[in-house]
């Protein structure tokens, strides 16, 4: 750990879920949001999502909810807006969520924990159905509902898309993740030329042979465009989907990326090997600081200045080393590790960040020795320094209690 002159690197190698924080509108508002298309957000995985939320204003109890998954280079708003007159008319709920990047959707950094945190906090919300939980997706979304489909079969009751496909042999794989046979159906357009009807009628005939009710609705002279068609295409994808409903209360399935423990042990080495490299320049900066408290300032000012200088290159590449392990960490919180290894590496990036400003506000001490100011002035604003820095060490000490705790 670091003091004002000591810092010993502490971090075990033994892989130790933190506790999704989900914030949503108090009750109170609820009802002002009615009939109106809200964009909101909850915290899931520790980053703040977005999404787009349309409840009737004549929602009744134990209502269905449709979640929609949008397209590449766009937003929830994309398909709330166009499912929007059904949902009022039908009076079921809708949300959109948006993709962590507007590239599209993966896992785990979407899904299937973002999605279920998502139906979670609507549910604590509203008088939501837990067994008529629906997906629909277009396109990119159409694809991660499918994947998201034979990841939480127990947690969905049945899922429709439209423009979309398996078309890997990795997408292909998730089929056996399935421990029921979730009802799906897929729309597609004869001229599509994103999703060829070869992947579309290859993904049905994949799903077919494993005994799922998958159909498939050829659109003569369709292309890719879904937002022509829409009303249409969601009309059938309703009539299709509430059809069916869980038999039981949804059960949820933590999502374990493949090769997720390896690729962890690799990441685990890797912040190991940073936090050594950082530990050699900490005892650099020491003796630094050693030969620093051997000066007279006034007599040795130049050589001073020196030695303060080589201090600063030191700690902004050891804060710079810390803050590569964070990122490392932050990696692994996403592999889709179980029970409480990702909450493990989420602190783990948390105290590695923690340890960069720390660093940071040693150098910010180091370099008040260059500047030309009377030493009063000089010692004032290292005092200063060493008070925030103290502070970030008090925070540092109780990242690390907890890591502690939670290893115990």
């Amino acid at each position: 750990m670091m003091r004002s002159e000591r810092w010993k690197f502490r971090l075990s190698s033994s892989v130790a879920l933190l506790c999704l924080l989900i914030f949503f509108t108090p009750i109170a508002l609820v009802q002002d949001k009615l009939g109106k298309i809200v964009k909101e957000s909850i915290i899931s995985n520790q980053k703040k999502r977005n999404y787009y939320l349309f409840v009737p204003a004549t929602v009744k109890a134990s209502t269905p909810l449709i979640v929609l998954l949008h397209g590449s280079g766009h937003n929830g708003l994309s398909l709330v807006e166009p499912w929007k007159d059904l949902a009022t008319k039908e009076g079921f709920i809708i949300v959109g969520p948006d993709a962590e990047s507007g590239g599209g959707w993966s896992a785990p950094r979407d899904g299937p924990d973002f999605l279920h945190d998502l139906v979670e906090a609507l549910k604590a919300r509203y008088s939501i159905n837990p067994r008529r939980v629906y997906l629909f997706g277009h396109s990119a979304g159409a694809v991660f509902a499918l994947m998201m489909s034979t990841v939480e079969s127990e947690y969905f009751a049945s899922t429709a898309i439209h423009a979309g496909a398996f078309r890997t042999p990795d997408e292909y794989k998730t089929i056996s993740n399935a421990t029921r046979k979730i009802p799906l159906a897929i729309w597609v357009g004869t001229n599509d030329a994103f999703f060829h009807l070869t992947d579309v009628r290859a993904t049905r005939d994949a799903f077919q042979s494993k005994g799922f009710t998958i159909e498939v609705t050829e659109i003569p002279g369709h292309t890719h465009w879904y937002y022509d068609i829409a009303p249409s295409i969601n009309q059938q994808a309703w009539e299709f989907l509430k059809k069916y409903e869980l038999t039981v209360e949804p059960r949820y399935s933590q999502y374990v990326q493949p090769g997720a423990a390896g690729s962890a042990n690799k990441l685990i080495d890797e912040i190991n090997s940073l936090g050594a490299k950082a530990q050699e320049l900490i005892q650099q900066s020491n003796e630094k600081e050693r030969d620093l408290n051997g000066r007279n300032f006034i007599k040795d000012r130049s050589q001073v200045s020196k030695i303060a200088q080589e201090q600063i290159d030191i700690l902004t590449e050891t804060a710079g080393l810390w803050r590569t392990a964070a990122e490392k960490a932050e990696s692994a919180s996403h592999l889709g590790l179980p029970g409480k290894q990702k909450q493990y590496f989420g602190l783990i990036a948390q105290y590695n960040l923690k340890c960069a400003e720390l660093l940071d506000a040693m150098r910010e001490r180091a370099e008040v020795l260059l500047g030309t100011e009377a030493l009063e002035v000089i010692e004032a604003k290292r005092a200063e320094a060493q008070k925030r820095a103290d502070k970030l060490h008090q925070e540092v000490d109780e990242l690390q209690k907890r890591i502690d705790k939670l290893m115990r």
